[in-house]
């Protein structure tokens, strides 16, 4: 997408669309978040983010889908970490991205 000239297929759009909606969910974010500083269980992840095992193994599922982590079993433990590295660039592309609008928001409401 980033080349001007070239359009993608609606299939390959669609499967750019799909890794989006992946990162969509505050949750799903969260849980990046904390797999951004190590490798974690589902337990882990659970106490760290106050979710039940089922809901942090259904975002978890889904990212993992989308390649964005992957798991490892360790005896009765999965230890779940960032598989695809480009990950971390995009989240800090918009975290930047939201944080500059977030400033001139900010500067707005307080009349510069």
């Amino acid at each position: 997408m980033k080349d001007k000239g070239k359009l993608l297929s609606r299939p390959a759009l669609e499967i750019v669309a799909a890794r989006f909606r992946a990162l969509s969910d505050a949750s799903r974010l969260q849980i990046l978040q904390y797999l951004f500083k190590e490798e974690h269980s589902v337990q882990e992840l659970c106490e760290l983010s106050g979710m039940s095992q089922a809901n942090v193994s259904k975002h978890l599922s889904l990212l993992s889908e989308q390649g964005i982590v992957q798991k490892r079993r360790q005896g009765l433990f999965v230890y779940y970490s960032i598989q695809d590295e480009s990950i971390y660039e995009l989240c800090e592309i918009v975290c930047g991205a939201v944080g500059k609008r977030y400033g001139q928001v900010v500067k707005e409401f307080n009349g510069r």
